[in-house]
């Protein structure tokens, strides 16, 4: 397969995967402050939170002072300013599912398309229907998803697109955790009352993990147990390990015609991450602090995707041994 296909099918993974997140992010900030029973600056505080576990804080804040009318919730989801939000990604899945016609079924292009359509329809974050619109999304990708698997070959390329969605679930399931345990609550009197209860609920839920957690824990919601449960759960497929075997996995049958001088960068890295997310633990997960664990983990992930880049999508002929 041509590195430039493999890059786009593994984007294209990725870009799926990114705008069910977004969609999932905003839809549980769109309820967190109902259920919580806290006035609109709370609820701000959890939009910003949002934005922040989306690594668009930066360009929020440009925004802002370029338009300080613009609202956290339409800077997420309709502008495209923001690379991360969910009309830019579906705009760029849908760009490159047009490259990728010869290689994806029209299922999964007219599903994509259709997608597209929808989210282009939007006016405003502020009318009414926006649950249904984010559930509409979710279901829309989780569609798209059982298309590829479904009526598209079961090859190289499959591997590929697998790839970016597991990268971009690893990364989004360490955000999310990242912005309620540094960024939500930072004031240790409110740990572990009503509030700090709420938001970790918030958490699974936007992790879409809130049903497994209680199949798992019997017990009260506190922040050890969630953290556990989406970073070290084996059977949970949007826990950091899972993720990470998964991406493992399906990175060893992509990579399996491809010379091994290529192969083993991110092959190596990969497995190293494994090892050390598999000898962690609940109590040393958070007794060496959890934000630094996330906050090494994010770097990681970055060090695999940029490995991909140089040595398997961009590397030039003449550099393989």
């Amino acid at each position: 397969m041509l590195s430039r296909v493999a890059e786009n099918l593994y984007w294209l993974g990725r870009y799926l995967e990114r705008a069910e997140n977004v969609a999932r992010l905003a839809d549980v900030s769109h309820h967190v402050s109902v259920e919580s029973g806290i006035e609109p600056a709370a609820d701000q505080q959890t939009w910003s939170a949002v934005i922040v576990t989306t690594g668009a804080a930066e360009r929020f804040e440009a925004a802002q002072a370029a338009d300080p009318t613009i609202t956290a919730g339409e800077f997420l989801i309709l502008s495209l300013d923001n690379p991360n939000s969910l009309r830019s990604t579906v705009g760029n899945a849908r760009r490159i599912a047009r490259e990728l016609r010869e290689h994806i079924s029209r299922e999964v292009w007219e599903e994509i398309n259709q997608l597209y359509l929808t989210v282009q329809r939007v006016g405003s974050v502020s009318s009414a229907g926006m649950h249904e619109f984010y559930e509409t999304v979710k279901r829309s990708v989780a569609t798209t998803f059982g298309l590829f698997d479904n009526t598209v070959l079961l090859d190289e390329g499959r591997n590929w697109f697998r790839c970016g969605l597991f990268m971009e679930r690893a990364d989004m399931s360490s955000r999310i955790i990242d912005a309620k345990y540094f960024i939500l609550l930072p004031d240790p009197v409110e740990v572990g009352g009503t509030i700090d209860r709420v938001q970790w609920m918030s958490v699974l839920r936007s992790a879409s993990a809130w049903q497994a957690f209680r199949l798992t824990y019997r017990g009260p919601i506190t922040g050890p147990r969630v953290a556990a449960m989406l970073v070290l759960n084996e059977r949970f497929p949007r826990s950091l390990l899972f993720c990470i075997r998964a991406m493992q996995r399906h990175y060893e049958a992509a990579t399996a015609q491809t010379p091994r001088a290529q192969a083993v960068h991110a092959s190596r890295e990969l497995a190293v991450l494994e090892l050390d997310l598999a000898a962690t633990d609940e109590d040393s997960l958070i007794r060496d602090g959890l934000h630094e664990f996330l906050d090494g983990f994010q770097s990681r992930l970055a060090a695999v995707d940029q490995l991909l880049t140089e040595h398997i999508f961009h590397v030039l002929p003449s550099t393989v041994r």
